[in-house]
C-alpha cells in the first residue's frame, strides 16, 4: 500500500472514529509502521499506546477517556459497540458519569467505568468495577458510552461516595427529571445482591424527596 493510500486510510478513520486504535487502523489496512511514521512527521498525536487522533483534530477533555474505553476491545469500531445488538457492558459510571453529565460536583478523572467481567488497563488513570450495565441505562456522550442519571445515582453509591456529593448529584438529576420507577428499579435490583453494600435511604428514605 502507497503512502498516499495510507493517509487517505488514516482521514478515513479519524472522520469516523476521531480516536482510533491501532487494532481498527489494522483492520483497514494500515499497519504500525505506517502509524508511526504518522506519528513521526506530525500527522498524528499518540492519545495513549494504541490510540491516536490526528493532529489537526482539536482535542477534547475526554480523549483519554475515549481512548481506555476503545482499547477495552481496540479492534471493533464505535458504530459497532454502540448499537444495541454489540453491546458489551463497558461504560462509564460513577464520579466520571456524574461529571460528563453534570451531577453534583465530582471529576472525571481518575476514570471509573463499569464491566461486566474483570478488566486489565495499562491506563494508571483509570479503574474498573465489575458489574453488568443494561443498554437501556447507557447514553452515548462525547463518542463514548456513560450510564444514565438514574444508574449513575446507584454506582456512585456502590462507590461509597460522600453522600452528601451524592445529594447534590441527585437534586441536580431530579431538576433536569429523571425515571423515578427507574431509579427504584435500579436500586431494588442492587439491593438484592449479597453483600451489596447499598443504602437505599439515601436516595429514598424518609424525607430525602422534600429535601431535595
Amino acid at each position: 500500500m502507497t503512502r498516499k493510500d495510507n493517509i487517505g486510510l488514516i482521514n478515513e478513520l479519524s472522520a469516523s472514529e476521531r480516536v482510533f486504535t491501532t487494532a481498527q487502523a489494522f483492520r483497514l489496512g494500515v499497519s504500525r509502521d505506517a502509524l508511526a511514521k504518522a506519528c513521526a512527521s506530525g500527522r498524528l498525536v499518540r492519545v495513549a499506546h494504541g490510540a491516536y487522533r490526528m493532529a489537526g483534530v482539536p482535542p477534547t477533555e475526554y480523549d483519554e477517556l475515549i481512548a481506555v474505553w476503545k482499547l477495552t476491545r481496540p479492534a471493533l469500531f464505535f458504530h459497532e459497540r454502540a448499537s444495541w445488538e454489540g453491546w458489551d457492558g463497558i461504560v462509564a459510571c460513577g464520579r466520571t458519569a456524574a461529571s460528563v453529565l453534570g451531577l453534583g460536583d465530582f471529576y472525571a478523572s481518575p476514570y471509573r467505568l463499569a464491566s461486566p467481567r474483570r478488566m486489565r488497563s495499562n491506563a494508571s488513570s483509570a479503574t474498573f468495577a465489575v458489574r453488568r450495565v443494561e443498554r437501556e441505562d447507557v447514553s452515548f456522550e462525547e463518542g463514548f458510552p456513560v450510564t444514565r442519571p438514574e444508574r449513575t445515582l446507584v454506582d456512585l453509591i456502590l462507590d461509597d461516595e460522600d453522600p452528601s456529593l451524592v445529594l447534590d448529584a441527585l437534586r441536580d438529576a431530579r431538576a433536569r427529571g429523571i425515571d423515578e420507577d427507574r431509579l427504584m428499579v435500579l436500586v431494588r435490583g442492587v439491593c438484592e445482591r449479597p453483600k451489596a453494600g447499598i443504602a437505599p435511604d439515601l436516595l429514598f428514605g424518609e424525607g430525602t424527596a422534600d429535601a431535595v
